[in-house]
């Protein structure tokens, strides 16, 4: 009770947001008419994600006001110290390499084993990897952006992936191998940054222990597929590693760059403003903000730059079909998604769940609507019991990414939207602190990952 009283900014905060969630749930409970077993699912969904927004405000506060933690370095001796030592990127690319191969065969294996013969290695490689939205990033690469047959719905799918993609074709003369270059150089720089990310805040085994999770949990092999997975990846951790070492215009122009990959990488702003109020807040205890106010002015001019990606796909709408927002429009007509909440695309893969399963439509059941709801839940019960454990940017984030991203209507890629939000593997890293954790995790990792694999290259419905 000394605790509620003395402490009236989290009372207040909880208060809203307790107030928010249960206002936003209780308009939905009214307003839908669903079975009990959507409502619960719902409610779980919206209970969670509370949890994960208390626990990260919370978090947040102390965050704000204590002194900053020294670098994980600073306990370290002269030969821990050494570059070998202490950025281990050859071991890292190696790892990488290893995972791609490993992949590869398995995935290659697994469609062999369905009695499918493809007329020759390449071949069935395209037949193992080119499904889901890949062979669009494959015609845009090859044909820009049409207007006319079905290729005009390529339209809702950003440019920055097969424009690499062309990019590269001058070398290979081949979009299908361009695009596994790029996704396999992308996931490649993309752990060696995730690494030098996790090591500025935790120890070099807890930085080594999240690019292995972000690269063996089940989704995870969207990473060496034909899609924009990695390269959005890629320049997240880029946006957010230079905004951390206080290289604001270069790491809002990455920010711009995967806004320019995938929508959700507008959201990076919710990092950046974070990252970046914490400075002015530390000024202001320190009493340097005279000093550093020009500094901080430009800092958050800077975030005026991630948007533009976002802006420059509206142009590039604009000026193939005359409207900015045509996206939108075949987005809602071609693919039913449009903007909703989180908590109700949890009642509803529910209720599908449920259904297919007394159908006995094993393929839907296991394929698409359990990894859906087992990568959502996962998701906000992980964050929620490793956000004291985070920087609150990183929380923030997540938090933003989860609302736009598992708030699509009909929504059928929960996973792989869910694996490039990097704030999960730094959460996974700094759970499994103890030798059996880190094993148990490793193990259910990696069995999902080749069974969703299965599953993905047997033409189940995995998107």
């Amino acid at each position: 009770m000394n605790w509620w009283k003395e402490n009236k900014l989290q009372r207040r905060i909880y208060v809203c947001a307790a107030a928010l969630t249960a206002a936003a749930f209780g308009w939905y409970a009214l307003t839908r008419a669903g079975s009990l077993a959507g409502l619960v699912a719902a409610g779980l969904s919206g209970l969670l994600f509370a949890l994960c927004l208390l626990r990260g405000v919370d978090h947040a506060l102390c965050f704000f006001t204590a002194e900053p933690l020294p670098s994980p370095d600073a306990r370290l001796g002269r030969r821990s110290l050494r570059r070998d030592k202490r950025h281990p990127w050859e071991r890292i690319v190696l790892f990488l390499l290893i995972t791609r191969l490993f992949l590869f065969a398995v995935g290659y294996a697994f469609h062999a084993a369905g009695g499918v013969y493809e007329g020759g290695i390449w071949d069935t490689l395209r037949a193992c990897w080119l499904k889901s939205d890949s062979p669009s990033y494959l015609g845009i690469a090859e044909n820009w952006y049409v207007t006319e047959g079905d290729p005009r719905f390529h339209i809702v799918f950003f440019p920055f992936y097969p424009i690499c993609i062309r990019a590269l074709n001058f070398l290979t003369g081949n979009s299908f191998v361009s695009a596994m270059l790029v996704s396999s150089l992308c996931a490649i720089a993309a752990a060696i940054l995730m690494y030098e990310l996790a090591a500025l805040d935790y120890e070099r085994e807890t930085a080594l222990r999240a690019v292995k999770f972000l690269f063996l949990t089940p989704a995870a092999f969207f990473f060496a597929a034909p899609m924009t997975e990695s390269l959005f990846l890629l320049c997240s951790l880029a946006c957010v590693y230079l905004v951390r070492k206080k290289h604001y215009p270069w790491g809002c122009l990455f920010g711009a760059l995967a806004a320019f990959t995938r929508s959700v990488g507008v959201l990076l702003l919710a990092f950046v403003f974070v990252e970046w109020l914490y400075g002015l807040l530390r000024a202001r205890r320190m009493g340097t903000l005279p000093t550093e106010k020009n500094t901080l002015i430009q800092q958050g001019l800077c975030m005026l730059l991630v948007p533009l990606g976002l802006a420059a796909y509206v142009a590039i709408n604009y000026a193939v079909t005359g409207d900015p927002l045509k996206f939108m429009q075949y987005q809602r007509e071609h693919w039913s998604q449009g903007f909703g909440l989180f908590f109700e695309t949890a009642a509803y893969q529910t209720e599908y769940a449920l259904s297919t399963a007394a159908e006995g439509n094993l393929r839907q059941l296991f394929g698409l609507w359990l990894p859906n709801l087992a990568y959502s839940f996962g998701a906000l019960g992980l964050m929620a019991a490793a956000a004291k454990r985070l920087r609150p940017s990183y929380t923030a984030y997540f938090l933003a990414y989860f609302v736009v991203a598992i708030g699509a209507t009909w929504l059928l890629s929960a996973p792989r939207y869910l694996a490039a939000c990097f704030p999960l593997a730094l959460a996974l890293a700094a759970l499994t602190d103890t030798r059996r954790k880190d094993a148990l995790a490793t193990f259910l990792s990696l069995a999902g990952l080749v069974a969703y694999l299965a599953m993905y290259v047997n033409g189940y419905p995995v998107y």
